[in-house]
């Protein structure tokens, strides 16, 4: 799951590089004219209405964007959690067959052992697909992202530029303390996730860690504040639904986690072979 936040970070700072809307009749094309005019749009009539506080109308944004992706985000949450505790039952079973994925010198073999693994997840009713649900917020934030650090940067009606106050800070200039202040959610936000991990995989996890505050100091630093906004803001609210969902699911793991516990018991239970006991002549 990490390895895909990981992509995610590259592959959005690439784009994030290699656009330049300064001019404008380079304002076009599909991601400008989909996702970063309609938000610049939607930004300037949400600052209109709210007296040109653009800060506000980039927190109503960002809650908005939240709340529509928090049934995803849930669920992989849910899934996680008991996938976490799933593969520590299952790994006695899972670990000879993952050998073979390891070892195996043809396309055929390793086919097979896969085909093997997803017997063992079949005969438990477990669907370990489900994790791909993961992708999905990623796949909706991107764009939006892109959309909004582009409206930002190269607004249409430069109204944040003509109303840039908001708290301590100016929307239109880079700002080093909610620069800080984003890079420190980000890293919390990271450190909790960390909990819907497997251990074999949280090596990954701290590597995002120093990898997710530095991407957001590097691009805040260089971008208006109002960005680094943005990311305090989605980043406060993932800490705290992260937080809660992990506290709420873990519980419900260990309700399905001692289900599991019994199949496997019984499974063994079915497979243990009976010992005959020879009858001694006379």
């Amino acid at each position: 799951m990490k390895i895909k936040h990981l992509g995610f970070i590259v592959l959005l700072s690439v784009i994030l590089s290699g656009c330049n809307y300064a001019d404008p009749d380079n304002r076009s094309g599909f991601f400008y004219n989909t996702f970063a005019k309609p938000m610049d749009l939607l930004l300037d009539w949400l600052g209109t209405h709210l007296n040109h506080n653009y800060g506000l109308a980039i927190i109503l944004v960002v809650l908005t964007i939240r709340i529509l992706m928090l049934p995803f985000m849930l669920s992989q949450t849910k899934q996680s959690q008991f996938m976490k505790r799933a593969l520590v039952l299952l790994k006695p079973e899972l670990a000879p067959i993952q050998e073979k994925v390891k070892h195996a010198k043809t396309q055929e073999d390793r086919i097979k052992a896969n085909q093997e693994m997803m017997e063992v997840y079949k005969k438990y009713h477990i669907n370990p697909m489900k994790n791909m649900l993961g992708c999905l917020p990623m796949i909706v934030q991107m764009p939006i992202l892109f959309g909004l650090y582009a409206a930002l940067k190269w607004p249409i009606y430069n109204h944040i530029n003509t109303y840039p106050d908001f708290l301590w800070f100016q929307l239109s200039h880079p700002d080093i303390v909610i620069t800080i202040i984003a890079a420190v959610l980000y890293f919390l936000q990271s450190l909790v996730s960390l909990g819907n991990m497997p251990p074999e995989q949280r090596q990954m996890g701290y590597m995002l860690m120093i990898m997710s505050p530095a991407f957001i100091i590097f691009i805040t630093l260089t971008s208006a504040s109002a960005l680094g906004l943005y990311w305090s803001v989605s980043a406060l609210f993932l800490v705290i639904q992260m937080y809660l969902s992990n506290q709420y699911y873990s519980n419900l793991a260990d309700e399905k986690v001692d289900q599991l516990k019994v199949k496997i018991s019984k499974n063994d239970a079915t497979h243990k072979p009976v010992k005959t006991v020879k009858k001694k002549r006379k």
